[in-house]
């Protein structure tokens, strides 16, 4: 394990330095590109570069196959002196190439139609890893002993049990909105590509090596649902988070984990109760205003979990079903938003829209359903928040529009009433329209419009997610380009020429010393695990507890509009996230499947 670990270090090492004594470099996606699509490379320099002339060449034999004029970006947006997109799409052939600008070289790279053929199924690797009660990573238990509700009314103190689910990050806590999306964009991709040649069967229902006749895409969805039952044991009671950010006590095993919540060290952790209300047991106070963001979340993912275990699980399909109608009606009572809760730190989940949620559930109900009474529903919630509002305003606080892609506006958009799926196209198109003014603004050589506030990645996700559901929708093509430019991004065509998910590719540059346990104290690396991504300098050091360990390969890198450091010590750019990584369970898995017709062409 270590020696591995040290190998895909000085991998990734090597292609850091690779191109540091000349000052320029060429970013690619190091993981390839599909015949069909957008396929742009971008050339960066920290001096002036008059020739926009580039080549693709062959990787085996060096010759020749295209030559393209780069279009002049703005380099200063990335401390540089020049930067040209390079842009080689009519090159369809298969094959291993690389760009060549100006004397620089990119690493070698595949077009083809198997490229992301694994992808969907290597993430779930991080989400095992996250598994908390069972962890097949480590092969133990954690956490037996939780927990002990808090906050409410007349059962403060009383001990329940909610086992299960997984660590948020790489702390221990839990979340009920995090995990609900995670669970829910693992069951929407499912839905979307319910095929067994993607979502493979080779671990079993605990998450260890060994199939058991269910795509192990199901299992962790499994995992995530009889988490999240136990969580809402009845219809008006309902937990949102266990633990608080007492766990952020330094680097441990969850095995473990012998924090003391003053129930003895080790012996069960708290419960927090939905309360409805301003919540926090210390100083700090979140604000909320009502259930109805978490309630929804609980709905939406029961609705699509009795739709998808209809046939393999009857009776759990059942129980679905019925917790689902209870947690809307439990949204639709108490409206508002409810934030997860803090107590030595101010930070916490600020999400402070639950429309969005609402929509959700009630599209979700109607796709399962088909009762158009459901779809009045959503269409009311639908109209209260047209664009997801980070796109919008191109700003948020920390998870404050929150899940980061509105799948409900999608939903909508495949409704048979003409009036309402046109309504809900058009409301999808305004939030990428959003996305790419300001890329343009900025003449980002990325096309990259996302803010980078903290778990910009996740946003990166939820845009990809959202433009290819849009074209899906629509047929129009005019956002594929920013679509390949985000997509790109997440897989080393960006400033730093790192892929953003732990260990992948695995011949490329990606996340080595991540910001989690078994980064630093197993030499291992939380592959497929999805990292918090590049963020606001302006941000990174206002944050706490922020020192880095190692010198920084990246550092002729961190002068421009925001900085990513692969060191353990920054938890703000490079920490894995669990509901981040799920969420993009569907883009990878239809970029396969997009691969597999193209094969056929």
């Amino acid at each position: 394990m270590k020696l591995r670990y040290l190998l895909s270090f000085l991998i990734v090492f090597s292609f850091a330095m690779a191109d540091a004594q000349t000052g320029s470099w060429v970013r690619i996606n190091q993981l390839g590109y599909l015949p069909d699509g957008v396929k742009v490379a971008v050339f960066m320099s920290e001096k002036e570069a008059g020739n926009p002339d580039f080549e693709l060449k062959n990787a085996g034999t060096n010759a020749v196959v295209f030559k393209g004029k780069g279009i002049v970006t703005n380099a200063e947006r990335w401390g540089m002196k020049s930067a040209m997109r390079l842009n080689f799409s009519s090159v369809m052939a298969g094959g291993e190439y690389y760009v060549e600008c100006n004397g620089v070289k990119s690493p070698s790279f595949r077009i083809g139609d198997n490229v992301y053929d694994g992808s969907a199924d290597f993430i779930l690797k991080y989400m095992r890893q996250q598994r908390c009660g069972f962890n097949p990573y480590l092969d133990t238990v954690c956490h037996q002993h939780d927990g002990f509700i808090v906050d409410h009314p007349v059962r403060t103190g009383e001990k329940i049990d909610v086992r299960g689910g997984w660590h948020d990050a790489s702390d221990y806590l839990q979340y009920l909105p995090t995990s609900a999306n995670a669970t829910y964009q693992m069951l929407f991709a499912w839905q979307q590509t319910p095929d067994k040649t993607i979502f493979k069967d080779e671990y079993d229902a605990s998450g260890k090596k060994g199939g058991n006749g269910i795509p192990d895409i199901l299992d962790e969805i499994r995992w995530g649902l009889e988490w999240m039952i136990r969580m809402n044991p009845d219809s008006a009671v309902m937990f949102n988070q266990i633990a608080d950010d007492r766990d952020h006590a330094g680097m441990r095993w969850p095995s473990r984990d012998y924090l003391d919540y003053g129930y003895g060290k080790g012996t069960g952790r708290p419960v927090y109760f939905i309360t409805g209300k301003p919540q926090g047991l210390g100083e700090h106070k979140n604000r909320s205003t009502g259930v109805s963001s978490s309630a929804a979340k609980f709905a939406s993912a029961f609705a699509l979990g009795s739709e998808v275990f209809k046939d393999i699980d009857p009776q759990l399909a059942g129980i679905l079903s019925e917790k689902s109608a209870s947690a809307y009606s439990f949204g639709e009572a108490i409206p508002g938003n409810f934030q997860t809760a803090c107590m030595v730190s101010p930070y916490f989940y600020e999400e402070d829209n639950w429309v969005d949620d609402m929509e959700l559930a009630a599209a979700t109900q109607y796709v399962v359903k088909k009762d158009v009474s459901w779809l009045k529903k959503a269409d009311y919630w639908g109209q209260l928040e047209e664009v997801t509002p980070w796109m919008e305003l191109g700003r948020a606080r920390h998870y404050q529009f929150y899940p980061f892609v509105n799948l409900g506006h999608y939903f909508l958009s495949q409704s048979n009433d003409k009036a309402i799926s046109g309504k809900y196209a058009g409301y999808m198109k305004k939030g990428l329209d959003c996305l790419l003014k300001r890329a343009k603004e900025y003449d980002d050589p990325f096309l990259y419009g996302v803010p980078f506030i903290w778990c910009s990645n996740n946003l990166v996700a939820a845009a990809i997610t959202h433009a290819r559901l849009y074209n899906q929708a629509s047929g129009d093509e005019t956002y594929l380009e920013m679509e390949a430019a985000l997509r790109d991004w997440l897989f080393g065509c960006n400033p730093w020429g790192t892929s953003m998910i732990c260990g992948y590719p695995e011949s490329g540059d990606s996340p080595m010393r991540s910001h989690s346990f078994v980064s630093e104290q197993r030499n291992d690396v939380p592959y497929g695990g999805l990292v918090d991504g590049p963020i606001y300098k302006s941000i990174y050091e206002s944050l706490r507890g922020i020192h880095l360990r190692y010198d920084d390969p990246y550092a002729p890198f961190q002068s421009g509009a925001a900085v990513y450091h692969d060191d353990p010590g920054d938890y703000s750019s490079n920490e894995p996230t669990m509901d981040g990584t799920a969420s993009l369970s569907f883009y990878l898995s239809t970029m396969e499947k997009m691969g597999k017709t193209q094969k056929k062409k």
